[in-house]
């Protein structure tokens, strides 16, 4: 009797597990979720994702049939976004995004040649003003979806963490010496900057943390393709580092030409916090494997 009673129950065992396998079965193959010839549409658990930021390809098709110049999308490291994902399930998703903008540009100034001004007013020369700059921001967060055929939408939240710097460097084209002790200048600030000729400008450095949420829509043009775009919203505390400036001026005292550094600019104080929201929105195509 127990050994019938045993029997039985494995019996039904089998029965429910077999019907789970014919279910999943069902729905791996569900004409919903796959293409035409029956390949597969949308993640399952255990695939990788990898993105990247989608601007420079639609930049470059909405520019084909005009007659402006349109070159190809280039990754040349300037304000890009990187995205993974880990799908812990189908329909659920662990991910990272890496942003970085790295940008360098120069600013030219005509001033005029201090050495042959007297032979020829109309002598020229280019004072110049380089901008570099890096910015860096990570999320890593939880994903969730749902969603039929093509078509997913998806949320969730995320932490961030952010790091920026700046620096100008300034060249001029007359030098300051003992013959011409306040040389022809541009002036590239404004009346920002009340004594000397500025030679260089390190604004604080910005680190900031955070925490976003985030909604947006997948869409499955091929097989483990897919376009998206979300609109996000964060919560960050920043902090901003103390700043200095460096500049040359000519002592009279000495009859030389002298090098200075000040910091505590109340333009860029130490530790200066705050709280900010932030909206985002991105586009990005999406590579699943």
């Amino acid at each position: 009797m127990i050994m019938k009673k045993v029997i039985i129950s494995f019996s039904l065992c089998l029965c429910v597990g077999f019907a789970a396998i014919a279910q999943d079965v069902e729905e791996e193959f569900n004409a919903a979720y796959a293409n035409k010839r029956g390949v597969y549409l949308l993640p399952q658990a255990g695939d990788f994702a990898l993105g990247v930021d989608a601007s420079p390809f639609l930049r470059y098709l909405g520019n084909i049939f005009t007659s402006s110049f349109n070159p190809a999308p280039q990754f040349n490291g300037v304000d890009q976004t990187i995205y993974g994902k880990y799908f812990l399930q189908d329909n659920r998703a662990i991910r990272a995004r890496l942003t970085f903008n790295f940008s360098n540009i120069e600013n030219k100034g005509v001033v005029p040649n201090d050495a042959k001004i007297a032979d020829d007013p109309d002598a020229t020369l280019f004072d110049s003003q380089r901008l570099s700059s890096t910015e860096v921001f990570f999320g890593a967060g939880y994903e969730l979806r749902r969603g039929n055929g093509r078509v997913q939408g998806f949320y969730g939240g995320e932490l961030l963490f952010g790091f920026g710097s700046e620096k100008r460097v300034y060249k001029y084209a007359n030098r300051m010496n003992e013959d011409n002790k306040t040389p022809s200048s541009y002036n590239f600030d404004g009346n920002r900057w009340s004594t000397g000729r500025t030679t260089e400008v390190k604004p604080g450095k910005i680190l900031s943390v955070g925490l976003g949420a985030f909604a947006g829509v997948e869409y499955f043009f091929a097989p483990q393709m897919s376009l998206g775009g979300e609109f996000g919203l964060g919560f960050y505390f920043s902090s901003t580092g103390q700043g200095q400036r460096t500049w040359e001026g000519w002592n009279t005292t000495d009859n030389e030409r002298k090098v200075h550094t000040d910091k505590d600019y109340a333009w860029d104080n130490a530790q200066d916090l705050g709280f900010l929201t932030r909206p985002s929105g991105r586009i990005y195509l999406m590579f699943h494997f």
